[in-house]
């Protein structure tokens, strides 16, 4: 992975040289995430929308990510579902469902 901070920026920019890197640090960093601030506020909350970006959170749902989560705190939501019933081929929560959920 390389991080590029540019003089304008307010911080980094990382670059995966996988697919499976990209996904690993996702889960890592929604994992912690999603335990700090559940700790806080009693409840986490994620909202999709439509995209790949479901894919890359398959790791949460695996070791050791998917034992640091306290499952029960999170709330998720849609906010760009496409309207088309939740079992089409183009569904996001379909997409969801198979990858993440």
């Amino acid at each position: 992975m390389a991080e590029i901070v540019t003089p304008k920026s307010k911080g980094k920019v990382k670059v995966f040289d996988t697919e499976d890197d990209l996904a690993v640090s996702l889960a890592k960093y929604a994992a912690d995430l999603a335990d700090k601030v559940s700790q806080e506020s009693g409840s986490f909350t994620v909202v999709f929308s439509s995209g790949s970006l479901v894919k890359y959170l398959r790791k949460l749902v695996e070791q050791p990510y998917i034992d640091s989560v306290d499952w029960s705190k999170l709330h998720i939501f849609w906010v760009d579902e496409r309207v088309v019933p939740k079992d089409h081929p183009d569904s996001n929560y379909l997409l969801a469902y198979n990858e993440f959920l």
